[in-house]
């Protein structure tokens, strides 16, 4: 069974990442709406996936991506409606492949698997 983490405050695009990865076998969820929240949600359940979205309602989506990663070899796909901005967001030691839309979520999915 596979597991994901969803890190995002818009319910709409956390529902619409939800059903995608139901698409591919993806069976239980926890949805997150802050940092707090979603680090404390990777200790208690080790997500096999990582989503974070643009925004949260307190704290930082990618502060609480670096958290879970340094505790575990989880891989996280970043979806965003800005990508100009994510990329000036994440610092110049952040590696990531893309930009994917929510519609090649599949290929984004595989490739994040294949690299764990």
């Amino acid at each position: 069974m596979s597991h994901a983490l969803i890190i995002d405050d818009n319910m709409i695009v956390s529902r619409a990442i939800e059903d995608r990865l139901a698409e591919l076998g993806f069976r239980s969820f926890d949805h997150t709406w802050t940092e707090r929240q979603a680090i404390a949600a990777a200790a208690n359940r080790s997500p096999d996936l990582v989503v974070i979205g643009d925004s949260i309602e307190d704290g930082s989506t990618l502060k609480a991506a670096r958290n879970i990663a340094m505790q575990r070899n989880t891989p996280i796909l970043m979806v965003t409606a800005d990508p100009g901005r994510t990329r000036r967001r994440l610092d110049q030691q952040a590696t990531f492949d893309g930009l994917f839309l929510l519609n090649e979520i599949e290929n984004a999915v595989a490739l994040a698997r294949a690299t764990v």
